[in-house]
């Protein structure tokens, strides 16, 4: 084929490559959190015509819309390693799966540089009608890796370092290290996010035993797991809140989940006029981490302190309601 003509089929073929790439990514975006699968990112982009006659030279093709299966390709770059297996499960239930590569697991140790592993897919024919009449057919490939293998993979391209023979003999060590530690880093990801969503589970079971939590530290994972159970009919709080929040309790010298409890059950009564008498914006009432910071603003200077300016230009509020907060040694009792 021409490159004239080429250029002519690829212009022609373009609206139907923009169209699918649109859906393609609509797919992905929704298959994905309905799941539950946090990702990095998630791009396409259609090959430039260049590209696409490029390819076509070293592949000695005449038919590149027929043999050349990239021209629309996605990539989708998780967080962790078990993400690749889980996204890889959503592939194959969402497309019509013609290949895959994984060149994560079959490439030859000594090499380096390029890890992920690539799908060739199309839209099945669950997806039928007028909108997909004219994309159905088109096959596009779906690239899967790890933040820790697009960082190398970017690096390496940059470096032009294709293979080990290209490298510098006094670099060998240096690159091969550098290799060592994205691997170890990946590898050391996926340990740390497999043992706190251990820890996660563990406090939130605990929670459901009387009095096991109270003993733990005051961490992410235990005070989101208390406020659950302390509070359930209030609007849960994102974890990235939480773990701001962490930050005072501690900070004033709570060092127990049950010593930030005691302080909630003191001051209860002081909180419950608190909120009626201020409710947020909008309400009708606080949220799950909003008892934790109102209550022991309430029952304890320190904690108010600790909590910063913004809290202490309304400490004469809350130290308004102190005097319905029930003494210490009442509790125990």
């Amino acid at each position: 084929m021409e490159i004239d003509e080429v250029q002519a089929g690829y212009e022609s073929a373009r609206p139907k490559y923009e169209q699918l790439k649109g859906e393609i990514i609509y797919i992905l975006e929704s298959a994905l959190a309905q799941r539950g699968i946090a990702i990095h990112m998630l791009e396409g982009r259609i090959k430039p015509v260049d590209s696409l006659i490029a390819k076509m030279d070293r592949q000695k093709t005449e038919l590149p819309f027929e043999e050349i299966v990239d021209i629309f390709g996605i990539r989708i770059i998780g967080l962790f390693l078990s993400d690749i297996q889980e996204i890889g499960k959503l592939l194959e239930e969402t497309f019509e799966l013609e290949s895959t590569d994984d060149k994560i697991t079959a490439k030859p140790h000594e090499e380096f540089g390029y890890l992920s592993v690539h799908y060739v897919a199309r839209l099945p024919d669950s997806f039928s009608g007028p909108r997909y009449d004219g994309i159905k057919g088109l096959r596009f490939e779906v690239q899967v890796r790890t933040i820790a293998m697009h960082d190398w993979a970017t690096i390496s391209h940059y470096l032009d370092y294709k293979s080990p023979n290209a490298i510098p003999s006094n670099l060998h060590r240096d690159f091969n290290a550098l290799s060592a530690m994205f691997y170890v880093a990946d590898f050391h990801f996926e340990l740390v996010f497999s043992s706190s969503q251990q820890a996660r589970l563990q406090a939130e079971q605990k929670a459901q035993i009387a009095n096991t939590l109270g003993i733990e530290e005051i961490n992410l994972d235990t005070l989101t797991a208390y406020l659950k159970k302390k509070n359930p009919t209030r609007d849960s709080t994102s974890s990235v809140e939480i773990s701001n929040l962490v930050e005072e309790p501690v900070a004033s010298g709570y060092q127990t989940i049950s010593r930030l409890d005691s302080d909630l059950d003191r001051s209860k009564e002081a909180f419950i006029i608190y909120e009626a008498e201020n409710p947020p914006r909008p309400g009708p009432q606080y949220a799950d981490a909003g008892v934790v910071r109102v209550a022991p603003s309430i029952a304890n200077e320190e904690f108010l302190s600790a909590r910063g300016q913004e809290a202490l230009t309304m400490a004469d509020r809350y130290r308004q309601y102190r005097s319905h907060v029930i003494d210490s040694d009442a509790v125990s009792a």
